[in-house]
């Protein structure tokens, strides 16, 4: 028999003994599978074979000297999209360790298993996947090799590329989830960004201030010509179809005046303009100002234009706007954007009005305000706030289904916020207007407005169509619309939740025989509750309790069981955390409701938090804890009896009336 453990002999090792069987068993260790990746038909292809890189060839690395636009190839899919945003932002290395973080090899420590980070509708998420890739063999000199099947590097041995894409791939779906896009979604997905797609049309004067006041703010701006066959050279050397990127301005000061000059980088490399400014051009040797006249000669790939030129061959813009934690990364701007984030959906019969002209439904729309406070920086004749509007669908890839055509509009608002009923609606038009757009996934508003109150809609083509959507309001100045957090007064509030075992012993001590509590006794159970576990926060009034009761009280007997009030007590609970992570003091305001209701899992807009401000709110617009919980709880109460009701999904309910009166009088 075996010795126990615990008098087991024990050999002595040497240290390079341990290291050599811990690399032993580290070697023999199973690599990471990843089995929640996608299959799909893109890799339905005969002959493709997953192979690890250590497979492929015999020393593999994630980078090899540094991650450049040279390691952005694109392999059998139709994902050029992609790789131009991943070759721009290949330009920048702080944000690319961002989303393809360093430190990942094959050496020490390898376990077949690699991170990136993507942004997604509001949070950085983190995607791992394993280094199995798609290839394919082919004949080479009469040898046998294989080849990845999708993007990879030109140079054989690295595969950061590589990967990158199969986590996004794995983060939209499937590899067949990439085929057709625009730069400006991968680079929103890469940098938490807003991309606002333009034209070069107008003043030539207004599009040099534009670019020059958006680079300023730290903004990644992608140029396209859309002229001529695909990825052709047009006779100045530009080619049609594919994305540069504007790095730069300069105004130089020449023997003919001056001229204001863009500095654009082709991804690939190679191929420049072969116009005025040119690397080592004539137009040079004009410059008055030496300091002017540096970096005659750039980098291969990169060149100098003058913006008239840059207009007559460039035709549209992708200008990406940094989000937060991407502008902290890149090392801020000049003058970097306030932030503001809503979310929403478009719920069939309930928050879904369709486009404007759908007059009799449009006014359901979610409706958010916008208040934009002071002037620009930069001044004009007349009072303006810059800002950026964008309204974006959520997991339409994901999904596999086609992008809706989504649209936003921007309406005067007043003072009040009221909400924007239907008559007003229909005497009104939109100040501001973008969409319905096909084939994108976001709309954007870039403009300005007078300092004043304004409100955003957004909106889905058609009143049946339904989804999920995230705004982001970019303001020069702070808006008005932003919500207000406090965490360092949340902490001494929450105690320790209480058991359900202390729950139901409470219940039991207030309850009648027949196993139920009314007001009165729910209203002296709650207090009990309330004045052990959370303690800092008022206590609610009879006549709230009975509203409580109502919520759940779908027989009208006025009292609850302890399942019944089990329920209560979990939401009033989950209620309490999202009061006091979003409050100030003792109360919360109109701005804070929309996040505290969005938390609660509700579809909201302003026309909700109207409704909640006027029944529950004080005089100054501010709700109490016990009013917040009221109307979280009816809230919740009423969605769930109309979802209940509504078992088609198409939006409307039919109510008899003892049902109705039940809804009305007592709910």
């Amino acid at each position: 028999m075996e010795a126990p453990p615990a008098k087991r002999a024990r050999s002595m090792k040497s240290p390079d003994d341990c290291i050599t069987e811990a690399a032993t068993l580290f070697s023999s260790a199973p690599l990471f599978v990843d089995s929640n990746f996608p299959e799909d038909e893109a890799l339905h292809i005969q002959g493709i074979q997953w192979k690890r890189p250590k497979e492929i060839c015999d020393s593999p690395c994630f980078i090899v000297d540094g991650a450049t636009r040279m390691d952005v190839c694109q392999g059998n899919l139709s994902n050029c999209w992609f790789l131009s945003a991943v070759a721009c932002l290949s330009l920048y290395p702080s944000l690319l360790e961002q989303v393809v973080p360093t430190g990942q090899d094959f050496e020490d420590g390898y376990n077949g298993k690699f991170k990136f980070q993507f942004w997604q509708y509001g949070h950085w998420v983190e995607v791992v996947v394993d280094d199995l890739l798609p290839t394919v063999q082919i004949q080479d000199n009469g040898r046998t090799q294989s080849n990845l099947l999708f993007m990879h590097s030109k140079d054989k041995a690295e595969f950061w590329s590589s990967l990158l894409e199969k986590a996004y791939a794995k983060l939209k779906g499937g590899y067949s989830t990439l085929q057709m896009g625009f730069a400006g979604e991968a680079l929103e997905d890469m940098t938490g960004g807003v991309v606002q797609s333009c034209s070069t049309d107008g003043p030539v004067s207004e599009l040099w201030n534009h670019l020059k006041n958006m680079l300023q703010k730290g903004a990644l701006i992608c140029c396209g010509n859309t002229q001529g066959e695909i990825e052709t050279t047009n006779l100045m050397g530009i080619l049609s179809h594919h994305m540069y990127s504007v790095t730069a301005t300069k105004e130089v000061r020449t023997l003919h005046g001056s001229v204001c000059l863009l500095r654009i980088r082709n991804p690939w490399g190679y191929t420049e303009w072969i116009g005025p400014w040119r690397d080592g051009g004539l137009e040079w040797q004009t410059v008055t100002e030496p300091d002017q006249s540096e970096n005659v000669i750039l980098e291969d790939g990169e060149f100098w234009m003058a913006v008239e030129d840059f207009q007559g061959n460039f035709h549209f813009l992708e200008i990406c706007h940094l989000g937060p934690q991407s502008l902290l990364q890149a090392g801020g701007a000049e003058k970097p954007w306030e932030y503001v984030t809503y979310e929403g959906r478009w719920v069939k019969g309930l928050t879904a009005g369709g486009s404007l002209p759908c007059t009799d439904y449009y006014w359901m729309n979610p409706q958010f305000s916008l208040t934009l406070l002071g002037n620009d920086t930069s001044t004009g004749a007349q009072p303006s706030c810059s800002f950026i509007v964008s309204v974006m669908q959520k997991h339409q890839r994901l999904r596999r289904t086609t992008h809706m055509r989504v649209a936003c509009h921007i309406f005067q608002g007043g003072d009040s916020h009221a909400y924007l009923f239907q008559d007003l609606l229909r005497s009104s038009q939109p100040l501001l207007s973008v969409g319905p757009c096909d084939n994108h996934r976001e709309v954007v508003l870039c403009s300005s407005l007078p300092p004043g109150h304004y409100t955003i809609i957004p909106s889905l083509e058609k009143e049946s169509d339904e989804g999920e959507f995230l705004i982001r309001v970019l303001t020069e100045k702070e808006s008005g619309s932003r919500s207000v957090v406090d965490p360092a007064n949340c902490g001494a509030i929450l105690a320790v939740s209480p058991t359900e075992d202390q729950c139901r012993s409470r219940f039991v001590q207030y309850a009648d025989q027949d196993g139920r509590v009314n007001d009165v006794q729910l209203h002296k159970l709650l207090a009990s509750l309330l004045s052990k576990f959370v303690p800092l926060l008022p206590d609610f009034t009879l006549e709230m309790c009975r509203s409580l009761i109502a919520s759940l009280d779908i027989t009208a007997v006025g009292a609850l069981a302890w399942e019944q009030f089990d329920t209560l007590w979990k939401r009033i609970t989950a209620g309490t955390r999202i009061f006091c992570t979003l409050h100030m003091t003792d109360r919360i305001h109109r701005d804070q409701l929309v996040p505290a209701l969005q938390a609660a899992g509700l579809p909201v807009d302003d026309f909700l938090v109207r409704l909640a401000q006027v029944r529950y709110g004080d005089s100054e617009g501010f709700l109490s804890y016990p009013d917040f919980i009221c109307c979280l709880l009816k809230l919740q109460s009423l969605t769930e009896k109309f979802q209940a009701a509504d078992q088609t999904g198409s939006g409307s309910v039919t109510l008899n009336y003892r049902q109705w009166l039940l809804l009305a009088v007592y709910s």
